[in-house]
């Protein structure tokens, strides 16, 4: 029994229409991702206790030392998450640059966080070089927090 032309137009609206409601959900859930790099300028900004006027600072880690330190330029707003915010100074970068080569035993290095253009974001100190940065409408981001020490994903 062959369906009208009335029948096989409506399945094909109903596609159509499914397609770009896929479409559109799917492209409002994408993110624009952003990434770390190494710099060699950055990591000096940390090692001589630099604190950039037009960025906030963050940290991460427990104890006494972080596991990590961003700063995040003015121009952006850091997601809310498991950073804390400080106020930071050169006497206390200091104490926690010269220290945090302990928490995972390896001398820890700056890098640029940078959007999926290439624009820099903010700076990061750590000894872990990975990191998953989310860049957000109305210039928000997300800079996801280094895994802690001793973490083996399961093992």
């Amino acid at each position: 029994m062959l369906k009208s032309s009335v029948d096989l137009n409506r399945i094909w609206i109903v596609k159509l229409v499914s397609f770009f409601l896929i479409l559109t959900l799917s492209s409002a859930w994408a993110f624009d991702y952003g990434k770390l790099k190494r710099d060699k300028e950055t990591t000096r900004i940390f090692q001589t206790y630099e604190v950039l006027s037009d960025h906030t600072y963050y940290i991460y880690g427990r104890g006494n030392i972080p596991y990590a330190i961003i700063g995040i330029h003015n121009d952006y707003t850091l997601r809310k998450g498991l950073w804390k915010q400080i106020d930071i100074s050169p006497q206390l970068l200091r104490g926690w640059v010269d220290q945090m080569d302990t928490i995972y035993g390896f001398q820890p290095y700056g890098s640029k966080i940078l959007d999926n253009k290439g624009k820099q974001l903010g700076i990061w100190f750590s000894s872990k070089q990975w990191t998953t940065v989310v860049v957000e409408d109305n210039n928000g981001i997300a800079v996801f927090t280094p895994e802690p020490p001793g973490f083996r994903r399961g093992k």
